[in-house]
């Protein structure tokens, strides 16, 4: 087994592989460092040139030719937002962009001017009206509506480059870009993921809330977890999950959730979900879909059932 650790995608990265031969395992890694550049290029809205940029330019010129990659994202996006009664919404660019994040999350939180408080923002308008032709491979984007894959690049990310490797022969592969997780294949050990508490200090050793133990023959999962707390910019006032319903921050009681599905994007989409409603809500949001999940408020953690290994981690909390 190896692994490497890497920035990419504005966050931190770490992909292990499992192959049974140094050599292979090295080729691996390298290409996940070589795909991720790829889908970067393609899916983020900080490059100019990336082909969401393009995209969101060309909004409300008609059917634009896209490539793969990019189909798979629009159409995983209108997948998650209507899976998601319409919470999850990645046509919330324009309030992302108001509130201030408008670039690179480094060069966001560097900022020291104050923002101003008057800001107007307005429910996004929704992904009912892109038009999405797989036979054509075209995407059609209504005027005045650009797309942000926040809440759900990573871990499709993550997802593309598990899928492709356990494609190509891999035994097992763990793709981990900012705390969205994807998993394929399988491992000599039980795959264990560790869910850091957010509300402790970045500088403090353990700040382990949970581990996440999945038993031997686990071959498809996905983990992510979704944050009020983690970027956080304009002295900490202002933060990345948007409530499509008013185009504002969400106020929810809860500042943390992390969701177990079959794939990363799905976890994501559903977190976030999650974390856009109130904790009494979420989690019976959570329990009528069947999703592993813990949630987090500022004084209190909750766990959904079915989470098979809730009392085994009962055991491995310490508060």
């Amino acid at each position: 087994m190896d692994q490497t650790r890497f920035r990419a995608m504005g966050t931190d990265c770490h992909v292990l592989i499992e192959a049974g031969d140094p050599v292979v395992e090295m080729r691996f890694l390298t290409a996940a460092r070589q795909r991720i550049e790829l889908l970067e290029q393609c899916w983020s809205r900080f490059r100019p040139d990336s082909e969401l940029s393009t995209m969101n330019a060309r909004a409300g010129r008609g059917p634009q030719p896209v490539s793969e990659d990019y189909l798979l994202l629009v159409s995983r996006m209108r997948e998650a937002w209507e899976l998601s009664g319409g919470l999850f919404d990645p046509t919330v660019l324009t309030s992302m962009t108001t509130l201030g994040y408008d670039t690179d999350f480094d060069t966001v939180a560097a900022r020291t001017a104050t923002p101003p408080t008057d800001i107007s923002l307005l429910p996004a308008p929704g992904m009912s009206g892109i038009i999405i032709d797989e036979t054509a491979m075209t995407v059609a984007l209504p005027a005045g509506i650009g797309l942000d894959p926040g809440a759900i690049g990573k871990g499709l990310a993550a997802d593309v480059i598990a899928e492709e490797f356990q494609q190509a022969g891999v035994d097992g592969v763990l793709v981990n870009l900012g705390g969205d997780i994807s998993i394929a294949g399988q491992i000599d050990e039980p795959w264990a993921i560790g869910v850091d508490d957010e509300r402790l200090p970045r500088d403090r050793g353990d700040r382990t809330l949970r581990v996440l133990e999945f038993p031997l023959g686990t071959d498809r999962l996905g983990v992510a977890t979704s944050t009020t707390l983690k970027r956080r910019w304009a002295q900490g006032r202002r933060h990345h999950i948007i409530d499509p319903r008013s185009g504002a921050m969400t106020h929810s009681d809860l500042v943390q959730v992390t969701a177990v599905d079959s794939t990363a994007w799905q976890a994501e989409i559903t977190a976030t979900t999650a974390l856009l409603q109130e904790s009494t809500q979420a989690r019976a949001w959570l329990e009528a879909h069947g999703t592993p999940a813990l949630l987090l408020t500022d004084h209190d953690l909750r766990l959904t059932t079915p989470l098979a290994m809730a009392s085994d981690l009962q055991e491995a909390h310490r508060g």
